[in-house]
């Protein structure tokens, strides 16, 4: 294994060190990069790490999950600097880390994601934390995490209906098709909070609207673009897109589509018939970053989430400052108190195993630090697509894994119960739809979550064994962690 030295070493401009060169310091952190099929993402996050700028040596490790792809002649062939350590079978982002995680014997270790592209200056600020004023006390470090590319910021109206007695949603615009200069970007819009989530098959979704709200595309810097919008809805009406840029700025838009635009501002139809509408925005038009994740909160009701997710970055996280959970991709943890810990949960497979092992770090008395300057730009869901059925499984049986494990008995116990009587309660009303309709019921989302439910049965002795191991060496009542909770 090759590690990087600072300074007047060939690491400093971008070049792997040279392994046991007279006078080097020993590493200070090693870097651990879990990769399943990711050789094409594996360039851009290696690169960035040749880039460092960090007065410190340090090591690059890449699990390879078995990947079959080609991602281990990549690294053997351009990157042979890295250390590879070989997975015969996909052990996933918990298993994957851990078979490096146990034999990482520097000061720090640091996760990092192969959809990641670190900034020059991340590793250097990411474990400055640890040695400045009060860094005893603290147990991890997490950083700035923003979307990859940069983003037009839109503002949409539009009139809303009500589809029926059994979906009392207010829907917009149906839309199934979003292209920037004819590319297709519908699964990377960012419009959580304007839209009710992907429906339909997986091969082709579509997405609700509210009638208000906000979306960023993502979209090259520089220059004009086209936006296409293919979309329907219940009758004739006329949807607003507004965008920032300078007084006066104008858009054009198709006439044959009946749109009309001016002042950063777009009128545009929609009807019960699906339709593809264009507008073209000005070059002038400000392109913004987008914020996956700056550390990481617990919901009240036991749900983790990003904090700062899908805000435009504008600097109001600038500021250092201590958080619940730190984010997998991006996370410095203390290697003694990694492996005191066990690291993560094996069994978690994906999804959650930083909330647990966040949650587990502060029971030991230890901080988490938030790092502004320590700045990712993620490929959100690169590995896996969000809302499918591998990220439903992993995200609802273990959330309720890590109830088990870390909360108070009353939360564990009520977010247990309540996910079987919501699985009875959403068959029901699908059901009672399927008859209105008369067509058949969707049951693929019940057969899942009975699958979360057998899952999560299976693992349960093992969870409160945890459980009792967590109390005997927790310093921070459960109680008193919970307090860091945060309501809807």
């Amino acid at each position: 294994m090759t590690d990087h030295t600072p300074n007047d070493d060939p690491a400093a401009t971008g070049a792997p060190a040279t392994p046991g060169t007279a006078g080097a310091a020993p590493p200070l952190a090693t870097v651990v990069i879990v990769n399943w099929n990711g050789a094409h993402l594996l360039p851009a996050c290696l690169d960035g790490m040749a880039r460092q700028e960090a007065p410190f040596a340090f090591r690059t490790w890449v699990v390879d999950n078995a990947s079959t792809d080609g991602s281990r002649e990549l690294l053997a062939e351009r990157y042979p600097w890295v250390h590879v350590v070989a997975s015969e079978r996909n052990l996933g982002f918990a298993g994957g880390n851990n078979l490096a995680l146990r034999s990482v014997t520097t000061e720090y270790a640091v996760l990092l994601n192969n959809d990641a592209v670190p900034e020059s200056t991340w590793l250097a600020a990411i474990l400055a934390p640890f040695t400045e004023p009060g860094g005893q006390h603290l147990g991890a470090t997490t950083g700035k995490v923003v979307f990859l590319p940069r983003f037009l910021r839109l503002r949409l109206h539009v009139p809303t209906f009500v589809p029926g007695p059994h979906d009392s949603r207010e829907l917009g615009v149906r839309v199934s098709s979003v292209t920037v200069d004819g590319r297709e970007v519908l699964r990377e819009v960012l419009w959580e909070k304007l839209t009710y989530g992907a429906e339909g098959p997986g091969t082709a979704p579509y997405f609700w609207t509210r009638g208000d709200g906000e979306l960023c595309v993502p979209i090259p810097d520089g220059g004009p673009v086209t936006l296409g919008f293919t979309w329907a809805a219940e009758s004739l009406k006329q949807v607003t897109l507004a965008w920032d840029g300078p007084a006066g700025a104008r858009a054009g838009t198709d006439p044959a589509t009946g749109g009309s635009a001016g002042g950063g501002q777009a009128q545009l139809s929609v009807g019960p018939e699906s339709t593809t509408v264009t507008v073209t925005v000005g070059g002038d038009a400000p392109r913004v970053d987008v914020i996956n994740n700056v550390g990481g909160i617990v919901l009240t009701d036991g749900y983790g989430a990003d904090r700062g997710y899908q805000q435009v970055d504008t600097g109001q996280f600038d500021q250092s400052e201590d958080v619940f959970t730190a984010c997998g991709n991006g996370m410095a943890i203390r290697s003694s108190l990694g492996h005191e810990l066990g690291w993560f949960d094996d069994a978690f497979f994906l999804y959650y195993e930083d909330t647990d092992l966040s949650w587990r770090i502060r029971a030991r008395g230890f901080a988490i630090r938030y790092v502004p300057g320590a700045v990712l730009r993620h490929v959100h869901s690169a590995s896996s697509v969000e809302w499918s059925p591998l990220f439903v499984f992993h995200t609802d049986r273990n959330r309720l894994l890590m109830l088990t494990k870390d909360a108070t008995a009353r939360l564990a116990l009520s977010a247990v119960l309540r996910y079987p009587a919501t699985t009875a309660s959403m068959t029901l009303r699908s059901l009672r739809q399927a008859r209105a309709a008369r067509g058949r019921p969707a049951i693929r989302p019940t057969l899942l979550r009975l699958r979360v439910i057998g899952s999560y049965l299976r693992l349960l002795p093992t969870m409160l064994r945890a459980r009792r191991e967590i109390a005997a060496t927790a310093t921070e009542r459960r109680g008193s962690l919970q307090s860091w909770l945060v309501s809807r």
